[in-house]
């Protein structure tokens, strides 16, 4: 049985979120949240007693941790609800630390009171938030997420986010990495090979090979590693974030080469999209013989916790003789056996 507690967000406009379902990796705690309540306030419902994804392994990283929070899956119905109570609603469902860059007196970020109509049904909260941030977009400003260096998911106006960057460089020596192709080769004289080995001749003779003097190798025509590294950076700069790199006129990111590395100097939403996370949870779904599946999730063991430990009764035969033991109790050995 599940014992449930409901918390209440308070809203100017009338909101309704429904529906928040959180999986653990213990398999047995869950969370929900139910319609809005009679004053037209937004309700959520969690599972009492069950620790937020993350919050029991302190060794893990704390990226790793605000991502697995994120995962949880929720639903938001929300009409022409204040941006500042739905950004509020998902940190309190998650529990997961999201850094807001909110409008000041000096900076122009996300506006508290913009108002957002949105229907999301059973999506990951990171989905949930990326449909918010669209929705909060305004006509000349795009907004996004990424991750902050002490582990809190930082999101925003692009143009805000790209003051924080920091520079990384890419081994693409791999991709550079041409196999030539050798059309013009020596050809063996089969027919000289054989007359000189019918009159007794030997070492020292006439070379069986003809044309080993031509030069015309394949490596002296590849082109160099710039120029084999140019249709690289135009693929990652028309295909990732056009509008932010440097060379497009933006200000998020420069991109060079040397030496067969990439030095890419740019916020991390861009460079998430190049390399992504090393951390990011991921699942593995296999299927059976028959129809079956299992999925395997490729988490740390330090998020899980064990619900109850049971004792049961094993019975097993040795040398003839049949021996149980179970409930914490020494199994009684078979007499005449030591």
């Amino acid at each position: 049985m599940t014992v449930s507690t409901r918390s209440t967000m308070k809203s100017r406009m009338p909101l309704a979120l429904v529906g928040v379902v959180g999986l653990a990796v213990t398999g047995a705690a869950f969370g929900q949240a139910g319609g809005a309540g009679a004053s037209g306030t937004p309700a959520a419902v969690a599972a009492a007693g069950t620790p937020a994804l993350g919050a029991t392994a302190p060794s893990i990283q704390s990226e790793r941790s605000t991502l697995l929070k994120l995962s949880r899956r929720m639903s938001l119905k929300v009409d022409k609800a204040r941006l500042e109570d739905v950004m509020k609603f998902i940190q309190e469902v998650t529990q997961a630390e999201i850094e807001v860059l909110w409008t000041s007196e000096n900076t122009q970020g996300l506006e508290r009171d913009r108002e957002i109509t949105l229907s999301v049904a059973n999506q990951p909260a990171l989905y949930v938030l990326e449909q918010v941030l669209d929705k909060a977009k305004s006509d000349f400003r795009e907004n996004s997420w990424q991750m902050a260096a002490g582990g809190a998911l930082q999101v925003g106006p692009k143009d805000l986010l790209n003051q924080y960057k920091r520079v990384e460089i890419y081994d693409i020596n791999d991709l550079l990495f041409v196999i030539p192709t050798f059309s013009d080769v020596p050809q063996i004289d089969l027919n000289n090979v054989l007359q000189q080995a019918s009159s007794g001749g030997g070492g020292g003779g006439q070379s069986p090979f003809t044309g080993a003097g031509n030069n015309n190798s394949p490596l002296n025509d590849q082109p160099t590693k710039d120029q084999r590294a140019r249709p690289i950076i135009e693929l990652l700069t028309q295909t990732i974030e056009t509008n932010q790199w440097v060379d497009n006129g933006g200000e998020g990111g420069s991109i060079r080469f040397y030496n067969g590395t990439l030095i890419i100097n740019a916020p991390d939403y861009m460079h998430r999209q190049i390399v992504g996370y090393p951390y990011w949870p991921s699942t593995t779904v296999r299927r059976l013989a028959g129809g079956g599946r299992y999925v395997t999730l490729s988490m740390d063991a330090g998020v899980a916790r064990p619900l109850k430990i049971t004792n049961f009764p094993v019975t097993a035969t040795a040398g003839g003789g049949t021996t149980t033991g179970g409930g914490g109790q020494p199994a009684p050995t078979t007499p005449g056996r030591p």
